[in-house]
């Protein structure tokens, strides 16, 4: 068959050309299949055919190999000229080069307009993302990429990172799972001082680097001693530590607390309360104003200082969302970064944090999507009940609506579902 396989009606005439082929071109041509399974009428777009001479010998204009190929993909140039399309025309859509789809995607003219047949979408996983410093792992490269593949990134020599950094390719492109960056390894933290009764926690095994974004805790040894600084300290991608060392102090070395008044009882005992204040104007106080007396002999949070507002470090990260804007490693006071979630992700909240005299103020949230695969409906005996809901993502908010691929639907699960954070009920069908 050479056309659509359909004539129609269309007011009182019937439209519609086709034709059935045979072999009288071959013969023609003196030409027979090579090999017999290509002893076929018809072959698809991409397919290659091979000939041979049933008599004489070939006439080189043309090779004896060739392609089958789309003769009407591009449409003739007629300017200042539109195309009509009849009742009955179906019009094909193929991916541009370095595109695929899992379906072609065709529509068929008819009296209400352009009718889907079948709908796929053009995506592309070719361009691999940006890593700096980093190259696909050898387990996870591939020539060509589909939908649902994973690849991980390795980071190049001199260069470490703390997770594996995924992506999954997606009908959207590239997805991250787990984002990361590559770090050199000469921009490692110094490691803290080991005297001053200083108790430190989480150092590297075997005296391995500091590397940024490493945390360290601090605490003091034994009672009557109290942390002077930072309680947790975080390495910078300059190899700089966030804030100084913390040091452990006694009762008595409470006046070297630069520009602190401190209001306190004759005695320090467990539940102990001290309050702080800047005595000079102008000066904001940096950090708790009151701080508490525990039972192990350690206060509830490090002793404030005084100093003009307080710059802030780095913005704290936020599950499954990145800065919109590049980070620095200071900000100022009253200074607000903004945030955006990853693919498929919805913010829940305001996204803006704001640096308030060092600290980092404003919440917000990620809300992830849900997905459906086909082995979880498969294994339910169910399927989408609309085409457009044949997607394998869903955003937080969206319903889909199920019905049985056979069977009857067990009434416990309604066949309308919504996303919730990640998370959606499926139905059962028996």
């Amino acid at each position: 068959m050479d056309g659509y396989p359909f004539r129609t009606c269309n007011n009182g005439e019937w439209t519609g050309q086709m034709r059935c082929l045979s072999n009288e071109a071959m013969n023609n041509r003196n030409i027979r299949f090579r090999f017999s399974y290509d002893n076929k009428k018809y072959s698809t777009h991409g397919d290659e055919m091979e000939f041979m001479c049933a008599r004489g010998r070939p006439v080189r204009t043309v090779a004896m190999r060739q392609l089958c190929r789309d003769a009407c993909s591009k449409l003739p140039d007629v300017p200042h000229a539109n195309i009509d399309y009849k009742e009955g025309d179906v019009i094909g859509f193929t991916c541009e080069s370095g595109y695929t789809s899992a379906q072609a995607s065709k529509y068929v003219c008819t009296s209400d307009g352009w009718l889907t047949v079948s709908q796929g979408k053009c995506y592309s996983c070719s361009t691999l993302p940006d890593v700096p410093h980093a190259h696909v792992s050898e387990e996870t490269k591939k020539s060509e990429y589909q939908e649902g593949d994973v690849i991980h990134f390795t980071c190049e020599t001199g260069y470490t990172s703390s997770p594996t950094i995924k992506y999954v390719c997606s009908s959207e492109g590239w997805l991250a799972v787990r984002r990361g960056k590559c770090s050199s390894s000469a921009s490692s933290c110094d490691r803290p001082p080991t005297d001053g009764g200083v108790t430190v926690n989480g150092l590297p095994q075997n005296d391995d680097p500091i590397l940024p974004d490493h945390v360290l805790m601090f605490s003091c040894d034994g009672p009557g001693k109290y942390l002077n600084g930072s309680s947790v300290l975080t390495c910078g991608q300059d190899g700089q530590w966030d804030n100084p060392f913390p040091s452990c102090i006694g009762k008595d070395q409470f006046d070297s607390v630069k520009n602190l008044h401190i209001k306190i009882g004759d005695q320090l005992t467990e539940g102990q309360k001290l309050r702080f204040y800047c005595p000079l104007r102008g000066q904001t106080l940096r950090g708790t104003a009151e701080v508490e007396c525990l039972a192990n002999g350690q206060w509830s949070h490090p002793f404030p200082t005084c100093g003009a507002h307080f710059d802030c470090g780095r913005p704290p990260p936020l599950d499954n969302g990145d800065l919109k804007e590049s980070q620095r490693n200071q900000y100022r006071n009253n200074e607000r970064v903004e945030y955006v979630c990853q693919n498929y992700h919805i913010m829940d909240g305001y996204p803006f944090r704001t640096c308030n005299n060092g600290e980092w103020t404003g919440q917000m949230r990620c809300l992830k999507p849900c997905t459906v695969d086909s082995e979880a409906m498969n294994n339910r005996n169910i399927r989408f009940r609309f085409s457009y809901d044949n997607k394998k993502y869903s955003t937080h908010g969206d319903e889909m609506e199920f019905m049985c691929a056979r069977g009857r639907p067990v009434r416990t699960v309604a066949m309308r579902q919504l996303c919730r954070d990640g998370v959606i009920d499926l139905p059962s069908c028996q």
